[in-house]
């Protein structure tokens, strides 16, 4: 048999039936038939749906997973920050004390400064006795026409005239010392005693110091109250000493401080 003449196969159409049975008591079923095209057209849709939902299953597994990355990482920079925040707060304690501490030592500080001068101020008032030891003390007015200083006694205490002065007789071994702190003014020679030495105390207040003995303090250098001025032996028991208040003369007993 020649080619043309074998017989030609044919194709059958493929046709689908779905059966959809109903719960019903009467058991009635319903039949739906499908060709080929419709069938792969239903299987096509189906595959998309299902490669769909696997892709939004993916999807919301991959969105989860980063939101819990977030997450994750956010808490770590909360932890983070309540670390650096209990640091914070521990270090803000510790400056606060510091802060305490340092103001404390300060108003210390302070009081100790103003204390010391108060103090400052009390020891360059010119209170103090100006010996050490004892010593027996006559009221006398220094007359700078005269060529000695007056004596006060009950004769003459009213009708005498001149700058008030006390003379101190003193014993061989005491000292004239510095009846408050302050500067040395001047150390020079005096006509009536033999050298003159004259403290500027720097609260107006000058006091001078008469006596034949050797100055053992110069000019312009600072001294404390209790420092030697004079060394008594028996060629200068004879202290006279005068106070200054502004540039007037008054009277030292007003201001000397005696003990005994």
């Amino acid at each position: 048999m020649s080619a043309e003449k074998k017989p030609r196969k044919h194709r059958h159409k493929r046709h689908y039936t779905f059966m959809v049975i109903s719960g019903d008591s009467d058991g009635s079923t319903k039949r739906l038939h499908l060709n080929h095209f419709k069938t792969q057209v239903l299987a096509y849709t189906a595959f998309a749906l299902a490669l769909a939902i696997i892709c939004y299953i993916i999807y919301s597994a991959i969105t989860i997973s980063n939101l819990r990355a977030i997450e994750d990482q956010q808490r770590a920079q909360i932890d983070e920050l309540t670390t650096a925040s209990s640091t914070l707060e521990a270090s803000n304690d510790e400056l606060e004390t510091k802060v305490q501490q340092l103001s404390a030592a300060l108003n210390q500080r302070l009081e100790d400064e103003q204390i010391s001068a108060e103090e400052a101020e009390t020891l360059a008032v010119p209170t103090g006795f100006p010996l050490t030891g004892t010593a027996s003390l006559t009221p006398a007015v220094d007359d700078p026409n005269e060529t000695k200083v007056t004596k006060l006694t009950e004769d003459n205490k009213d009708s005498a005239t001149g700058n008030p002065i006390v003379l101190l007789e003193s014993a061989a071994g005491n000292s004239v010392i510095a009846s408050g702190s302050g500067t040395i003014l001047t150390v020079t020679t005096d006509a009536k005693f033999g050298n003159i030495v004259t403290i500027d105390h720097g609260n107006g207040y000058v006091s001078i110091y008469r006596n034949s003995g050797d100055p053992l303090v110069t000019e312009g250098s600072q001294i404390d109250k209790g420092d030697i001025i004079f060394v008594i032996t028996d060629d200068n028991t004879t202290l006279g000493y005068q106070i200054q208040q502004n540039e007037q003369y008054i009277d030292p007993e007003e201001l000397i401080e005696i003990n005994g």
